[in-house]
């Protein structure tokens, strides 16, 4: 059965994607990393992840392109542009375009002196939290209790849990990995390797296992935010 498709995209985030996906030039002080999104055993998809620092300042930029063709039947297209801005870990700006099979949504997001104003498709409003974002690219994130989906600009408390080692099916093989549990908002399993590096996450779609996992590492998105 082919997956309710809000819900696949809402829990692959800023996930995941199919076509071939640019890279700028690199430097120093970034990094660029690419995943696969695979749903049961069909590969459906990659994105690219890509950080650059400057100073304080993190900019992140995260470009996301799916393609599903079901026997001719069910074809579903969508892609999210997003770039988000960070100062000291505290998001400053973010700019985010999907279109979502034809259905645009986008999300503007800015730090003013009352908090950060969010204009989503999903949310219009102040919230004064330091978010985290759907873009999962930093443990950071697991310790904040509210979260934006860089989507729609729905803003969310999800529940976050330590479930332990695991091992993660990459590019690389089997990667030692702690398993982190999400719930509310977007119900995904995330998993970091030993030096916090994303190396991907899975979730479940009516019945089926979905999964997004690293396939080129490339430089390291940790030692980028973390400075």
């Amino acid at each position: 059965m082919f997956p309710d498709r809000r819900k696949f995209l809402a829990l692959a985030g800023a996930s995941f994607g199919f076509a071939a996906l640019p890279v700028s030039p690199v430097s120093a002080n970034t990094a660029t990393r690419r995943y696969a999104v695979s749903l049961g055993r069909k590969q459906v998809g990659e994105t690219s992840v890509r950080l650059t620092r400057s100073g304080g300042r993190v900019d992140v930029e995260i470009e996301v392109s799916l393609r599903l063709n079901i026997l001719g039947l069910i074809r579903f297209d969508y892609t999210l542009s997003n770039r988000e801005s960070w100062r000291e870990g505290i998001l400053q700006e973010l700019r985010s375009t999907t279109d979502n099979n034809g259905k645009p949504e986008e999300v503007y997001a800015r730090r003013t002196s009352h908090g950060l104003e969010i204009n989503g498709s999903k949310y219009q409003g102040f919230i004064t939290e330091n978010p985290a974002t759907t873009s999962y690219f930093t443990t950071d994130f697991l310790g904040r209790s509210t979260w934006i989906n860089t989507q729609n600009g729905e803003v969310f408390q999800p529940s976050i849990g330590l479930a332990g080692p695991a091992r993660f099916a990459t590019n690389e093989g089997e990667v030692p990995c702690t398993k982190y549990v999400v719930r509310g908002g977007v119900d995904i399993d995330l998993y970091y390797d030993e030096g916090l590096e994303w190396m991907g996450s899975s979730f479940n779609v009516v019945g089926r296992k979905a999964r997004i996992a690293m396939t080129a590492r490339g430089g390291s998105l940790n030692r980028i935010w973390a400075g």
